[in-house]
């Protein structure tokens, strides 16, 4: 069994998505970072644009909620980037913050031999 591995230098950025979004952005961060360690889930709110006397069950809109770990260097780059991509700069396109985290393990795959015919 190999020995497990830390990042320390890392940062947690988490957003919340209208939904419909959070697929495309996981997409684009592969493609224009090589980040494939993002991970989004589902939840249900109300938000601050309706007033308290028409909130209802009825309104409650769902939202995809993003998170992805990054190295502390390059977490404005990637912050911004998913700002922009996501649509954040829009009316309702969502919120993003960033958090320092401890550390975090490092997750590889096996080398797995290529099969002879």
């Amino acid at each position: 069994m190999s020995e497990v591995s830390y990042d320390k230098d890392i940062k947690l950025i988490s957003f919340v998505l209208p939904k419909g979004r959070a697929r495309p952005l996981q997409q684009a961060l592969v493609k224009a970072h090589g980040i494939q360690c993002g991970n989004f889930h589902y939840g249900r709110g109300v938000g601050r644009e309706s007033r308290i006397s028409e909130r209802g069950i009825g309104e409650q809109q769902e939202r995809e909620i993003f998170e992805v770990v990054v190295a502390a260097e390059k977490s404005d780059e990637i912050f911004e980037f998913i700002f922009i991509q996501a649509g954040m700069d829009e009316p309702h396109g969502g919120m993003i913050y960033m958090a320092s985290i401890p550390r975090s393990t490092v997750m590889t795959l096996p080398e797995i031999p290529a099969e002879s015919d």
